[in-house]
């Protein structure tokens, strides 16, 4: 009887399957931000939870998805086609796209739910999938960052690549005139460094490549700088700039706020920020409007909202780079971020303070 159910259900399944065409295109993107078109056609009984998985990298198990999207999201989904336009970033990796079917039959009290509790979806019914994905330059130098130093003349700039490569960075007056050249120091970080899930397993996990420190220095005081970094190997970013420390400036211009997490255009298996995006917008116009007006930014914790899952890492230092490639960008720590319970630094009160609200909550955040 086993056999019989068993042959049936696989039956089942390649009969639902057979003929749903799932295309991506264009199959090489850019930079990160680039949208890509993902088209499906020809799947004969549609539901409302039919979903379109995201996967980096493209061997990851039908479970292990970053992130998903209900094809009812598009207007023509009932009648088994239609096509999403979704922006990805580059996580080092080529992506792969799947489609499943899932109807609400199939949602029972044992179905795994996300951390707001809403049911995440099947992988039983696998429709279809796509060819990889990929970006042109995998090491293009990413994530961009500015800190200072214990220095007035220095500033710290951060980037990532997904190989051990050489970085540097040319910076100056001039933006025609790049002069000055550091070579970065370089490090990562592995799976079994993470203290806990679902950053220490393969769920949460993604190869986080090498992440490049390098320090500008004899940097004139209140002067804007031009600066790019990279390599001839992995290549070089765009030029960006920024203005220098002036210690003796009669005033200090500084954005300082908290609890802003990050905002990813797929569902996943965490709420995120959708509102971040208005933080990044308002910060971004009134630092332009500064001018030559040196300031610096300050999140005052409970950063990204990562929670253990790597990629939502890679989507928020990608939201702020616009930012924290300009003015320095300095962090402090949060409830989420000293309250897990099994760290040595915990501080005593803490529990008093927040309860259980903290900890686990963004596990590995500190290692980003």
């Amino acid at each position: 009887m086993d056999a019989f159910f068993l042959l049936l259900s696989s039956v089942l399944i390649m009969d639902f399957a057979y003929g749903v065409t799932l295309d991506a295109f264009p199959k090489t993107l850019n930079i990160s931000g680039d949208n890509i078109t993902l088209e499906w056609r020809d799947i004969s009984s549609p539901s409302d939870l039919d979903w379109v998985g995201i996967y980096s990298p493209p061997n990851s198990e039908n479970d292990h998805f970053i992130g998903y999207i209900f094809l009812s999201s598009c207007p023509t989904w009932k009648k088994g086609s239609g096509s999403i336009n979704l922006p990805l970033i580059n996580l080092r990796s080529p992506y792969e796209f799947r489609i499943f079917h899932w109807d609400h039959t199939q949602i029972t009290n044992s179905t795994p739910v996300d951390s707001d509790h809403n049911p995440l979806p099947s992988t039983a019914n696998l429709l279809a999938k796509t060819q990889a994905v990929t970006f042109q330059n995998l090491n293009d130098p990413a994530q961009l960052h500015l800190a200072f130093t214990s220095h007035e003349d220095e500033m710290r700039v951060i980037f990532v690549t997904k190989d051990d490569l050489k970085g540097y960075v040319k910076y100056g007056l001039e933006e025609e005139g790049l002069k000055g050249v550091v070579e970065a120091e370089s490090f990562t970080y592995k799976q079994s460094d993470m203290c806990d899930g679902p950053a220490n397993t393969s769920l949460g996990w993604r190869d986080p490549g090498y992440i490049h420190d390098a320090v500008m220095h004899g940097l004139e005081p209140g002067k804007r700088y031009f600066y790019q970094v990279g390599s001839d190997q992995s290549g070089w970013s765009s030029i960006r700039s920024f203005v220098s420390r002036d210690k003796d400036s009669d005033e200090t211009i500084a954005f300082l706020f908290g609890d802003m997490g990050t905002s990813v255009p797929y569902r996943t298996f965490l709420w995120t920020q959708e509102e971040s995006k208005l933080t990044i917008k308002w910060l971004k116009r009134d630092i332009e409007e500064l001018g030559d007006k040196p300031s610096f930014i300050s999140h005052i914790g409970d950063i990204s909202y990562a929670r253990g899952y790597e990629w939502l890492w890679d989507a928020f230092f990608t939201q702020i780079e616009p930012l924290a490639s300009k003015v320095p960008y300095h962090v402090c720590i949060g409830n989420h971020e000293y309250d897990w319970p099994l760290q040595p630094w915990k501080p005593e009160w803490a529990s008093r303070l927040y309860g259980t609200d903290g900890g686990v909550a963004n596990v590995g955040c500190l290692t980003a």
